[in-house]
């Protein structure tokens, strides 16, 4: 089956941003989303050189000390001291663990026509235990909340990819805190909330 037209897309982030949004913000945020760019540009994704850096290093069984060279030759001021206060931090959460990489794995979470992206960067293995992870790099600090909705979505729909293991933990990180979030049971109480949020996204998104 081709895929569904007039689909709204959006990142797992971009629709936690919604949900997180209360009253008329919920309106601004849609009306931003839709004004946007609709094909994706890199020179937009802030954080695009330091995921893919982090990912790689990992990939190729890198050793710590080859975060440095995701930075070697970025010019831009604003880039250069948000990456490094985020290899700051994942140095600390990489400490001294012996960590082994997997592909993590990657599902769309669609309902009526929203299409979210629920996309964790990396598949770690240390200590004996296997996470799904999903970075963080913003300063604000994660919320309760926000933290339990993007770790549900990662849990309702991640937990049945072919691959995954019964024992592997969705998981966030705090990257410039040093803060990983696990979810330690695989109980879904706010996905009829989430569905809710996703229905009522799409019909402001229709109004506007």
């Amino acid at each position: 089956m081709g895929k569904k037209k007039n689909l709204i897309e959006l990142s797992l982030t971009d629709f936690v941003d919604y949900v997180s949004k209360a009253g008329s913000s919920k309106l601004t945020k849609v009306r931003q989303l839709k004004e946007r760019d609709i094909v994706y540009n890199p020179a937009h994704d802030f954080y695009k050189a330091l995921r893919e850096g982090i990912t790689d290093i990992h990939k190729t069984n890198g050793k710590k000390a080859d975060l440095t060279r995701i930075i070697d030759n970025l010019k831009d001021k604003k880039k250069l001291e948000n990456y490094k206060l985020a290899l700051d931090g994942y140095r600390k959460f990489w400490g001294r663990k012996n960590i082994n990489y997997f592909d993590p794995p990657f599902k769309h979470w669609v309902i009526g026509d929203l299409d979210v992206r629920i996309n964790p960067e990396l598949g770690l293995e240390f200590n004996g235990e296997f996470y799904v992870i999903k970075l963080y790099f913003k300063s604000d600090k994660l919320s309760k909340d926000r933290t339990a909705q993007i770790l549900t979505l990662m849990e309702s729909e991640l937990r049945n990819v072919d691959g995954v293991e019964e024992e592997v933990k969705m998981a966030i990180l705090d990257v410039k805190n040093s803060k990983l979030y696990i979810k330690d049971d695989k109980d879904l109480p706010l996905i009829i909330l989430l569905a809710g949020e996703a229905k009522g996204l799409q019909e402001i998104w229709k109004s506007l």
